[in-house]
C-alpha cells in the first residue's frame, strides 16, 4: 500500500514541479518572429532570422484556480491560522493545474521570394495538465452530511507529454493582405502519462456508511520501470524509439477598414510509445464490497491539520504518515507492464479579431486547449504599439483557467540586427505574491534583419 502511494505522490510531483493555457501577450508582438509559434500563417517581417542557441525562445507557465494564499491562510497578531473552508467557493468550477515548458533549442528562418518565408525549428517541450475531482474535495474539508442519500461522481484526471520536436514552417502571403501557413513536426516521445478512464461515485447511506465503486487507469512513460527502479539505460536507449508526427495549420487575413482575422489549429498529431521496456499501466479500483467502514460506521468531519513541532523545525516522518493508512481490503493498486500504446498531443485552436490604428493594434485572442474530453478555454484582450523603430510594447488582459487577475505586458526591443523581448501574462503574482495563482514568462534572443521599407516606415511612428 505505501509503495503505490509513493508513487502517486511522485506522479503528482512530476506536475506541479516543472514549468498553458496563456502564453498569449507574445503572440501580439507582431515584430517578434515567435509570435508566429501561435499561428504559422502570421506573416513574418524580416528577411532572415537565426536563434541564439538554447536562448532564443523559452517559455515557462504555470496556472491553477484552486486557491492563493490570501484565501488559505489567515494571519493574526499571534498566529498564522490555515483555514480550507476559504477554497469551497473555488469548488464551484472545475479545479486544473496546468503546467508547460517550451524551449527552442535551435532555430532559423529566411524568405525564398517576396512571398516565401522558410522556418526550421527544434525544440524541446512539455505540457501537463491535473484535474482535481471538486466533489471529494469538498466532502474531505466540510463533511458529508448533506451528501446523505446522494450519488457523487467525482472524477481525476491526468495528462503529461514531454518530447522533441522538429519543425518546418512554411507560409506564403498573397498580395501583402492574406497568408496562410503550414507546420508539420517530427516528434521523439521523452515522457508521458495518459488517463485512459476515470470514474469513482461515493454515496453516504443513512448510517453515515460510504459506499464507494470506482475506477482509474492511466498509461505511462517514465524513466522506471513497474517495480519503480531507475531504469536510466532503457530510457537513454529508447531515445528513438517513440516517434510521432503532427502539423500547425493557419491563416492571417487582412480585411478592409484596418480590421482583420486570423485563425489556427496546433499540435494536430500523436505519439507512438513503442519502447515497451518503459510502458506502463497504473490503476485503481475498488474492491467488491464498494463499502469502506471504521469502527462501524464512517463520518468525515473534515480534515484536522496539526502544525505542532514545526516551530522547533521538526515534521512527522512520511513513514509514520503512511503507515496509519490501513486500506489493503478497501482498494486494489497496481502498476504493471503493458505493451506499446499512442497517445495524441494536445490540439489548440486560435482565433483573432484585431483592428488598427495608426501605429497601434486592438486584438481579441481566443483559445481552447482540447485535453481528453476536457476542453480549456481562454480569452486575451490586447494592445499593441509601435514606439520609433526601437521598440514594441504591449498591454494584455487574459480570463485563463478560470482566473481573471491576468493583466499581461510585453516588449521588443530591435538594436540593429539584434532582437531581444520579454513577454508576461500575469504581473500580479510577482507583485502580490498572496494572490499568485499563476505565472507565465517567455523570454529569448535572436538576431534578424528587415526589410528597409518595414525600418522606414516604423521610425515614423512617435
Amino acid at each position: 500500500m505505501k509503495k503505490y502511494i509513493k508513487i502517486n505522490l511522485i506522479i503528482i510531483a512530476l506536475f506541479t514541479s516543472s514549468y498553458v493555457n496563456a502564453q498569449q501577450t507574445l503572440a501580439v508582438l507582431n515584430e517578434n518572429i515567435y509570435s508566429s509559434n501561435y499561428n504559422p500563417g502570421k506573416p513574418s517581417v524580416y528577411k532572415w532570422h537565426v536563434g541564439f542557441p538554447g536562448a532564443s525562445n523559452l517559455t515557462l507557465t504555470f496556472s491553477e484556480n484552486l486557491l492563493t494564499y490570501k484565501k488559505l491562510v489567515t494571519s493574526t497578531d499571534t498566529s498564522i491560522i490555515i483555514n480550507p473552508t476559504n477554497l469551497l467557493k473555488n469548488l464551484k468550477r472545475p479545479t486544473r493545474f496546468t503546467v508547460d515548458v517550451n524551449e527552442e533549442i535551435l532555430g532559423f528562418g529566411f524568405k525564398t521570394d517576396e512571398n516565401s518565408y522558410f522556418t526550421f525549428s527544434t525544440r524541446l517541450r512539455s505540457e501537463s495538465y491535473f484535474m482535481l475531482p471538486n466533489e471529494l474535495l469538498s466532502m474531505l474539508i466540510k463533511g458529508n452530511a448533506e451528501y446523505i442519500g446522494k450519488n457523487i461522481e467525482s472524477n481525476i484526471s491526468a495528462y503529461h507529454s514531454s518530447y522533441l520536436e522538429a519543425s518546418i514552417t512554411y507560409q506564403y502571403t498573397i498580395q501583402n493582405k492574406y497568408t496562410i501557413g503550414v507546420r508539420p513536426k517530427f516528434l521523439i516521445g521523452l515522457t508521458n502519462i495518459h488517463t485512459e478512464q476515470s470514474k469513482i461515485n461515493f454515496l453516504t447511506t443513512e448510517d453515515w456508511d460510504i459506499q464507494t465503486n470506482g475506477i482509474v487507469q492511466m498509461n505511462t512513460y517514465l524513466p522506471f520501470n513497474e517495480e519503480f527502479e531507475p531504469k536510466t539505460d532503457d530510457f537513454i536507449n529508447g531515445l528513438l524509439k517513440n516517434p510521432g508526427f503532427a502539423i500547425d495549420i493557419g491563416a492571417h487575413f487582412e480585411l478592409p477598414a484596418d480590421f482583420g482575422i486570423a485563425f489556427s489549429i496546433n499540435d494536430l498529431g500523436t505519439i507512438l510509445w513503442s519502447n515497451d521496456r518503459l510502458t506502463n499501466s497504473f490503476s485503481f479500483t475498488t474492491n467488491d464490497t464498494g463499502k469502506f467502514i471504521k469502527e462501524g460506521s464512517i463520518f468525515f468531519d473534515g480534515f484536522e491539520v496539526s502544525l505542532k513541532g514545526i516551530q522547533d523545525g521538526q515534521m512527522p516522518d512520511i513513514n509514520t504518515v503512511l503507515d496509519s493508512i490501513s486500506a489493503d481490503d478497501f482498494i486494489t493498486y497496481s502498476y504493471a507492464r503493458r505493451d506499446v500504446y499512442r497517445t495524441p498531443l494536445y490540439p489548440k485552436l486560435y482565433l483573432e479579431f484585431f483592428y488598427k490604428l495608426s501605429n497601434y493594434r486592438f486584438t481579441i485572442l481566443s483559445r481552447t486547449d482540447f485535453v481528453g474530453k476536457h476542453p480549456i478555454p481562454s480569452v486575451t484582450f490586447a494592445c499593441n504599439g509601435y514606439f520609433g523603430n526601437i521598440v514594441e510594447l504591449a498591454l494584455s488582459y487574459s480570463i485563463y483557467n478560470r482566473t481573471f487577475n491576468n493583466l499581461g505586458f510585453g516588449a521588443h526591443f530591435h538594436f540593429g540586427p539584434v532582437q531581444l523581448y520579454f513577454a508576461f501574462d500575469n504581473l500580479i503574482g510577482p507583485i502580490a505574491p498572496k494572490y499568485f495563482n499563476s505565472f507565465s514568462v517567455q523570454t529569448g534572443l535572436y538576431f534578424g534583419i528587415r526589410p528597409k521599407k518595414d525600418k522606414i516606415a516604423k521610425s515614423s511612428y512617435l
